[in-house]
């Protein structure tokens, strides 16, 4: 018995390295792998090479920017030099010079406010375009100042994007504040550091 296995073995390796000779397994399965590493690589590369296109293609690009920055360095006591009333006071202003329509433009404002009143006081914040006219308002925040003597005194930040609706020259955006209607006997300031930026985005 262990002699018929040992031969049948044999005879079986025998047989195995005749189909060999007769078809290279080996040299197959190289030239096999290889085509289908080939295919793959180039299929990667490919796939690379689109997304860096479709990546630059989608990327935005800043065309202008303009800022209005003041009093950058705030100290005690508070100043109160900059009194509010109910109507729209420039706060700070920024002109781009050649807008283009469809692109965008990135608004931030930073202004201070402190309220030296009994009671609490509206701050209306507004952003204007082209000129200070109902027409024209494209952004308002109000905020809730408290009485003096708690939290009095604050910071009112604005961002917003405005959509360029037409092309155009010298387009000015306006940063005002002012008190709401109900707070127009209240003593209320606006004070810095102050900073107004707009970046026009090519997208």
């Amino acid at each position: 018995m262990p002699k018929y296995y040992y031969y049948y073995k044999n005879e079986h390796k025998v047989v195995m390295e005749d189909d060999a000779a007769e078809f290279d397994y080996n040299k197959h399965d190289k030239k096999d792998h290889c085509d289908k590493h080939d295919k793959k690589h180039d299929k990667k590369e490919h796939c690379d090479k689109h997304d860096k296109k479709d990546h630059k293609k989608e990327s935005s690009k800043l065309v202008e920017f303009a800022y209005e920055t003041s009093d950058p360095i705030t100290e005690l006591p508070l100043p109160l030099t900059f009194p509010l009333s109910t109507q729209p006071q420039v706060i700070a202003t920024a002109t781009l010079k050649d807008v283009e329509k469809g692109n965008v433009v990135w608004l931030n404002g930073l202004y201070h406010v402190n309220n030296n009143s009994p009671e609490f006081a509206d701050v209306f914040t507004r952003i204007y375009r082209g000129n200070i006219s109902p027409a024209n308002l494209i952004y308002q925040s109000i905020v809730e100042v408290d009485a003096e003597g708690n939290d009095d005194a604050t910071e009112s930040v604005t961002q917003f994007v405005d959509v360029v609706p037409t092309d155009a020259k010298n387009v000015t955006y306006y940063l005002t504040a002012q008190k709401g209607p109900f707070s127009d006997d209240l003593s209320v300031f606006a004070y810095g550091p102050i900073t107004f930026t707009a970046a026009e985005i090519k997208q």
